[in-house]
C-alpha cells in the first residue's frame, strides 16, 4: 500500500482495494490515533452498559477487556503502548481499592 505524504488528502490512498486497507490507512495518517479513540469508546460503552452492577466491578470488567483488546491492536503495531499500560493501571487501582475495601 502506498501513502502519500499529505494527511488529508485521500487520494493519496491509491492502492486500496479492501476496507481493511481503508481503515490502516485512516489509522496511519492520523498517528494511530484511530484505534485508541475506538478503544476509548469502548471502554465507556462497556461501562455504561454494565451500570446495574457495583461501579468498581464494572471497572475492573471493562479494563480488563480493553486491556487484552488493546494489548493485540499495539502487538500489530495500530496502537500505541500507552493504551495497555493505561488500561492496566486502572485494572490495578481498582482492584487495589477493592482489595483494601474488603480487607476491613
Amino acid at each position: 500500500m502506498v501513502f502519500e505524504n499529505s494527511t488529508y488528502n485521500i487520494t493519496g490512498l491509491t492502492t486500496a482495494e479492501t476496507v481493511g486497507d481503508i481503515v490502516v490507512y485512516a489509522n496511519t495518517s492520523i498517528g494511530g490515533f484511530l484505534f485508541g479513540l475506538f478503544i476509548l469508546a469502548l471502554f465507556f460503552i462497556m461501562l455504561m452498559v454494565m451500570r446495574r452492577y457495583e461501579f468498581t466491578d464494572t471497572l475492573i470488567a471493562s479494563s480488563f477487556s480493553c486491556f487484552i483488546i488493546s494489548t493485540i491492536l499495539s502487538y500489530g503495531g495500530f496502537l500505541n503502548i500507552l493504551f495497555p499500560i493505561g488500561f492496566l493501571t486502572i485494572m490495578s487501582l481498582t482492584a487495589l481499592y477493592v482489595y483494601m475495601n474488603n480487607k476491613g
